[in-house]
């Protein structure tokens, strides 16, 4: 005779497999990410070759992305095993700095404030960095066709909470997909996977913490992630 399975259980295993399904397909979606990063750099190594000095950064950095890619995916489907997150107390400007980096050149501004200078958070850097990058190549993508642009990172503690701000001053956020934003496969982008804000939010709550969608007062998207300080969790 079988008995019947616990639907609790039942339930916690789907969603087990939902989770697992996006994390692996989000290594898939961050190496896109960190390979058009490694292009960008040996596209710029191959226009500078005859500056050694320039060559050599670029190179450098060509070499950081892939250890980077390496360090992704490890972490990445550590997360789709239940694994723990290894956490270290980091600095949130550091943080930011290296995810700025893997944007390409363009018209597009970026301003970014971090309150207080020395301001850190108990976290994966690499993951953490991850949610960053995602969120500056949204803000960045929904400017593109436009003159000019702007993009605002602020990042602040709060009590026991650090929160950070990534906001753009594009169209915002398409009505008819803001309540599913986070849903794995949900995009308004024409190539679009939908499978970054699945990641971060899943990212996001390995951490203890959560990420929202708002709708920033210039008319365009922000989206806002609180995350425990350090020692905070």
């Amino acid at each position: 005779m079988t008995t019947a399975s616990n639907p609790d259980d039942r339930d916690a295993r789907a969603a087990a497999l939902v989770i697992a399904g996006v994390l692996g397909a989000g290594v898939a979606h961050e190496l896109r990410n960190l390979l058009a990063a490694i292009e960008s750099a040996l596209y710029l190594a191959r226009r500078h070759a005859d500056d050694p000095a320039r060559l050599t950064g670029h190179l450098g950095r060509a070499e950081d992305e892939v250890r980077k890619g390496q360090a992704v995916i490890d972490r990445v489907l550590g997360l789709a095993r239940g694994e723990p997150l290894g956490k270290e107390i980091v600095s949130v400007a550091e943080i930011v700095t290296s995810a700025e980096r893997e944007l390409l050149e363009g018209d597009v501004t970026i301003e970014v404030s971090v309150t207080p200078p020395e301001l850190e958070v108990a976290c994966d850097p690499i993951l953490l960095e991850r949610v960053l990058v995602n969120l500056l190549l949204n803000a960045r993508e929904a400017l593109e066709g436009r003159a000019s642009g702007r993009i605002t990172l602020r990042a602040w503690a709060a009590g026991a909470a650090v929160i950070v701000d990534v906001e753009d001053d594009g169209p915002g956020i398409d009505p008819a997909i803001a309540a599913r934003l986070f849903e794995p496969s949900v995009t308004s982008k024409p190539t679009g996977t939908g499978l970054g804000l699945a990641l971060c939010r899943t990212i996001v709550r390995g951490h203890g913490g959560t990420i929202e969608a708002l709708a920033a007062p210039s008319g365009g998207a922000l989206f806002r992630i609180t995350l425990p300080a350090k020692g905070a969790d």
